[in-house]
């Protein structure tokens, strides 16, 4: 089993991935409701692939936070390796894949999509616009106070992905390196075969 130490670092970092997860989830609800307040100025062509994303590790992160406590918990951590500690301990690297996995998929689509987009308020005649272009355009064109806060939130919620991946990349090489010396562990103490004696 892994040392306290160990332990304690894998929970912290479970905490903080809960608790960036749930800060991104708030920005990204915020700016739905910004949305509705300049539904008369907001274009309905605007690509919301990303914006949606967003909400992805978002609340999948919260899930997996809660997952990842539950499964500890419920793992035998004594009476040496078993089949179903090691059942338990596939189960949380499992999860943890997702931790790590989820917000580096969003991370790349998100800062791809941004990259590719027109930066400005009209949408050109080949090319798209995202929410965060659109919102920062207008806020420095147009001075529009809700346009510049919803800019900033979808800003700030693409950047904690970034400080989310760099935590879940990390957690997921200590639930390897354990899971390499559980494994180590396990073939030590198989039982070997004693030859029989013949009479």
């Amino acid at each position: 089993m892994p040392a306290l130490s160990f332990t304690i670092v894998l929970h912290t970092l479970n905490i903080l991935i809960g608790i960036l997860s749930a800060a991104i989830l708030a920005l990204v609800v915020h700016s739905v409701i910004l949305i509705k307040r300049m539904e008369a100025l907001y274009p309905q062509d605007v690509k919301r692939t990303g914006h949606s994303l967003l909400f992805w590790p978002g609340v999948g992160g919260i899930v997996d936070m809660l997952l990842f406590i539950f499964l500890w918990l419920q793992a035998p951590h004594t009476g040496g390796m078993t089949k179903k500690l090691i059942s338990y301990w596939n189960s949380l690297l499992f999860v943890t894949c997702f931790i790590f996995g989820r917000p580096f998929v969003v991370l790349i689509y998100t800062f791809v999509e941004y990259g590719h987009a027109t930066k400005g308020q009209i949408l050109p005649l080949s090319g798209y616009i995202t929410p965060e272009t659109w919102t920062c355009a207008a806020a420095g064109r147009n001075n529009l106070q809700t346009a510049r806060s919803m800019c900033t939130q979808l800003r700030a919620a693409r950047y904690l992905l970034i400080l989310e991946v760099v935590i879940g990349a990390i957690m997921l090489c200590l639930m390897i390196w354990i899971r390499i010396q559980l494994r180590k562990e396990e073939k030590s103490v198989k039982p070997t075969a004693t030859p029989e004696i013949e009479a």
